[in-house]
């Protein structure tokens, strides 16, 4: 197997939900060190312990609660005091909350914004600023398809969404003279814990719905292997994209 990632420091946002972990594992195995960031420090400890003792040693578990006022400073400290630097960053959080548009609270849009958008915001700020100084760095972002795809009673979601995907190309054109790349990943419909919420329980029908496009629902790892290309050395030449990993739910 080739190394892509070999030597290469890595800091994965929301490092203890399923996509982010399996990001984790596919970086530790083409040689990344990860410093492994998320408030759940019991999830955090069980994917670390999960690990093969080889990757183990280069895993950071890192215990963060992001919605903080001064986490993306705290943040920028640990990538420092554990890593030196980062080559790359990846920003996997999300939150997701359904709603008629007429109904939708605005103290859920809040969230939403804060969550999907906000958050990701002041981490890239911080970091990209560590890149800047080093001349080189990989950044992807997670957004959805709904970024781009209107989805009914997902007003505020899909709102968030777009947002990250318009600062990550104002990201991507404001850093690519500093040699950072800058990407987006928009996963469609994958097995996290949205899909074992109450609503996809009483309404199995939406799941057939997207199987009937896709022919099943996505898995986490089904993300990682674009990950690692646009976080390698492969990719030098591609920044501001957009690039749906959704088994075809986009084209609907």
């Amino acid at each position: 197997m080739i190394k892509l990632l070999l030597e290469k420091r890595a800091v994965v946002v929301g490092g203890a939900g399923r996509i982010g972990s399996a990001i984790t594992q596919a970086f530790l195995r083409h040689g990344a060190q990860v410093l492994l960031v998320d408030r759940d420090e019991g999830s955090l400890r069980r994917i670390t312990e999960e690990l093969p003792a080889g990757d183990r040693a280069h895993c950071h578990p890192c215990c963060l609660e992001m919605d903080q006022e001064g986490s993306a400073d705290e943040l920028a400290e640990m990538v420092a005091e554990r890593l030196d630097w980062a080559d790359i960053l990846v920003n996997c959080l999300g939150y997701i909350y359904r709603a008629p548009f007429t109904t939708h609270s605005m103290a859920e849009v809040d969230k939403l914004m804060r969550l999907n958008f906000s958050i990701t915001f002041a981490v890239c700020q911080k970091i990209a600023s560590m890149m800047v100084k080093r001349g080189s760095g990989k950044i992807i972002n997670f957004s959805s398809v709904g970024g781009f795809r209107p989805e009914k009673e997902h007003s505020g979601y899909c709102a968030a969404k777009a947002a990250l995907i318009a600062l990550s190309k104002v990201m991507a054109l404001e850093l690519s003279p500093k040699h950072i790349q800058v990407n987006v990943v928009a996963p469609g419909p994958t097995e996290t814990v949205p899909f074992r919420s109450p609503y996809y329980m009483e309404h199995p029908e939406a799941l057939q719905a997207i199987e009937a496009v896709t022919g099943r629902i996505g898995h986490p790892e089904d993300h990682t292997g674009l990950v690692v290309f646009l976080a390698s050395g492969q990719s030098d030449w591609i920044t501001g994209q957009v690039i749906a990993s959704d088994g075809g739910w986009g084209l609907v």
